[in-house]
């Protein structure tokens, strides 16, 4: 239970001083009307896999395993994606929680839902 709460700890730590990667998003507003069809939905993340988030978002930006539980950022086109993974009854690394953060540092934490509506900067 003390390795979950240091783990826990840790990771809202990294969120509270998430970074950009220096990478330009042109285009990609953070306004609250998105008038088109999301690209994600949170049903799309939660629950899933390290495998199939992968294939979903590409390659994360950072990976952290940290006794049974595993930190993941992805970067979005408006925002930085943050996945905590822990094992099911079966063993099973699957994503618990999911977050937003800003994509640097200081600037306002983005609506999860705004974020995975924007999807990825470009598809791979």
């Amino acid at each position: 239970m003390l390795r979950a709460l240091a783990l826990l700890g840790g990771i809202i730590a990294l969120t509270a001083c998430a970074t950009g990667t220096g990478v330009s998003r042109p285009g990609v507003g953070t306004e609250t009307d998105f008038s088109q069809e999301p690209i994600f939905l949170l049903t799309d993340i939660a629950g899933k896999e390290a495998a199939d988030l992968d294939a979903l978002l590409g390659e994360p930006e950072m990976t952290r395993s940290e006794g049974r539980g595993e930190f993941r950022r992805y970067g979005l086109a408006s925002c930085a994606l943050f996945v905590i993974l822990y094992p099911d009854e079966n063993g099973v690394k699957r994503a618990a929680s999911v977050n937003a953060g800003a994509l640097k540092s200081g600037e306002e934490k983005p609506d999860l839902d705004l974020c995975l509506a924007h999807g990825r900067l470009k598809e791979f």
